[in-house]
């Protein structure tokens, strides 16, 4: 299994730069970008990390059609690509943060939507859009040629949370990207990608299938809860039911999805503490949904690893929070021994 990073959407071209060059150098398979709705662009992002190395893959999560027509997100990728001399990817999905920022209301249609776009992006990566594409959402009118792009193709994710999702990227991306999701419920997750697999057309290619998984591990461990519990808003599915059932009682079920509005105010006030959810409960939700402790928690930390390994993953992608360095070399130093 491969270890990508994922980085914070704040950082400037710079930071990202020495970021990646040094996760290079500890064999990191490739960085990520965010792309947030009031932040830095992440392809141009990534520019400055292309020119700088030569072996790291460079990524996007997640870019949504509804906020980027899939030729544009085609014509994007690819010229990370051409600069990055074939070393781009990106990950496409229904979109969430950036619609409600700008206001975009998405179809009911959703998978369809995103099975065009991935279609669009893919065809295009094949220089295979000169006659255009005709979808019941996403069209292509004019004639595209895209000989000018390498034959070494960007990589095309989708994200998923929801198995129809699933199944419809694994018959037609590069990969699934899932955001989340502990080993002890992945079963299901893969399942479903894999019945999508064995229905695609020709040749059944490889199935990448990535992960979504938040890194707080710090040497001091009041500050990695902190960080964790700030976050915890947007894991598992925004505190989904259906996830949490698996790990605690019907009653604090409830008090969790109740008390929801808790979590996002923890997030945007920044301080980590959750208004009216005992700290113990919050712990937990870090520590099942999470990698959050000090250092005497990366034994533990690298097993769950083995698991999502174990059950198929090709690829777990580490998103890194505050003082990202540090963060960058403990995974360097002391995870990536274990998955070279």
């Amino acid at each position: 299994m491969k270890i990508d990073i994922i980085l914070e959407p704040d950082l400037t071209p710079e930071q990202i730069c020495e970021l990646g060059m040094v996760a290079e150098n500890y064999g990191i398979e490739s960085v990520w970008t965010s792309n947030y709705f009031s932040h830095w662009d992440p392809f141009i992002s990534l520019t400055q990390l292309a020119n700088k190395t030569s072996q790291i893959k460079l990524g996007i999560l997640a870019v949504s059609p509804f906020e980027m027509h899939p030729l544009k997100i085609a014509n994007s990728v690819l010229t990370l690509n051409e600069i990055s001399n074939g070393r781009a990817q990106v990950a496409v999905g229904a979109g969430e943060g950036n619609l409600t920022a700008m206001n975009l209301d998405t179809p009911k249609k959703i998978v369809l939507a995103v099975r065009e776009s991935l279609e669009i992006i893919i065809r295009a990566c094949s220089n295979d859009l000169k006659e255009g594409y005709d979808g019941e959402i996403f069209n292509v009118s004019l004639p595209c040629d895209y000989g000018w792009a390498k034959e070494s193709k960007p990589i095309v994710y989708g994200t998923a949370y929801r198995h129809m999702m699933m199944r419809m990227e694994g018959r037609v991306a590069d990969g699934v990207y899932i955001g989340a999701t502990p080993p002890e419920v992945l079963k299901e997750a893969m399942e479903n990608i894999y019945i999508g697999k064995d229905k695609r057309s020709g040749k059944k290619d490889e199935v990448l299938i990535n992960s979504f998984w938040a890194w707080h591990i710090k040497s001091n461990r009041e500050e990695a809860f902190k960080e964790s519990r700030r976050e915890l808003a947007w894991r598992a599915r925004k505190l989904d039911k259906s996830l949490l059932e698996h790990y605690f009682p019907e009653e604090e079920c409830e008090e969790i999805t109740n008390k929801f509005e808790s979590f996002v105010e923890a997030y945007f006030d920044r301080s980590g503490d959750i208004k009216d959810i005992d700290i113990d409960l919050a712990n937990k939700l870090c520590s099942v949904f999470t990698s959050t402790g000090d250092l005497t928690d990366l034994d533990s930390e690298i097993n769950r690893f083995k698991q999502f390994e174990k059950m198929g993953q090709t690829h777990l992608s580490l998103r890194l929070h505050d003082n990202p360095m540090d963060a960058l070399d403990i995974i360097g130093k002391e995870v990536m021994p274990h998955f070279k």
